[in-house]
C-alpha cells in the first residue's frame, strides 16, 4: 500500500517537472523570437504613437471580456504592445497593461505581448484565442520578459490552459 502512495506522488512529481520544462522551453522560444523594445540598442528613447479612440474602444470592450482575464493571478501583470509600419521603420504604439481587474494605469508588467495593430480590428469578428494565434503564424506577435522562465512558470501556472490559445 505504501508503494503505492509512493509512487503516486512520484509521478506527480515527475508529472510537474515536465510541465515546468515545457513551459520553460515555450517561454524561451518566444524570447529567442523577440527583440528589443526600443529597437535600437543603448536604451534610446522611442516615440510612442497613441492607439486611435476607436483601437481603444475595440481593446476595451473585447480584451476585458476574455475568459482568461479572470484567470490572471492576483499580481500578475500582462502589457499589450502595439506597433506598425510607416515607410518601412517600425513605430511603437501605446499599449495597455492588464491585471485581474481590468485594466491598470500602472505598474511593471511580467510579461509583455507585442502585436502589429492591425490585429486590434480583427477583435470585433473573432475572439482574442484566435486573433493572438493569427498574428502568431504570421510572425507579427511576440512575448517578452524580464522574468526568469521558472518564475513566470510559478507565478503563472493557473493559466496553463491557455496555452493553446496564445499559440505556444
Amino acid at each position: 500500500m505504501k508503494l503505492n502512495k509512493k509512487r503516486k506522488i512520484l509521478i506527480i512529481i515527475l508529472s510537474v517537472v515536465i510541465v515546468a520544462v515545457i513551459l520553460i522551453l515555450i517561454f524561451s522560444i518566444g524570447n529567442k523570437n523577440s527583440e528589443n523594445l526600443s529597437g535600437k540598442s543603448g536604451g534610446s528613447s522611442v516615440e510612442i504613437v497613441p492607439l486611435s479612440s476607436e483601437q481603444i474602444s475595440i481593446l476595451t470592450q473585447n480584451v476585458l471580456s476574455s475568459e482568461f482575464i479572470g484567470d490572471l493571478p492576483s499580481k500578475g501583470i500582462i502589457g499589450l504592445q502595439f506597433y506598425t509600419f510607416e515607410n518601412g521603420e517600425r513605430v511603437w504604439q501605446s499599449g495597455a497593461l492588464i491585471g485581474k481587474e481590468g485594466f491598470l494605469g500602472s505598474g511593471i508588467p511580467d510579461l509583455v505581448i507585442i502585436m502589429h495593430s492591425k490585429y486590434i480590428e480583427e477583435l470585433n469578428s473573432k475572439d482574442l484565442c484566435e486573433v493572438v494565434q493569427s498574428a502568431k503564424a504570421n510572425n507579427d506577435m511576440w512575448v517578452e520578459s524580464e522574468i526568469s522562465d521558472a518564475k513566470l512558470f510559478l507565478k503563472y501556472a493557473g493559466m496553463m490552459k491557455y496555452r493553446n490559445c496564445f499559440g505556444f
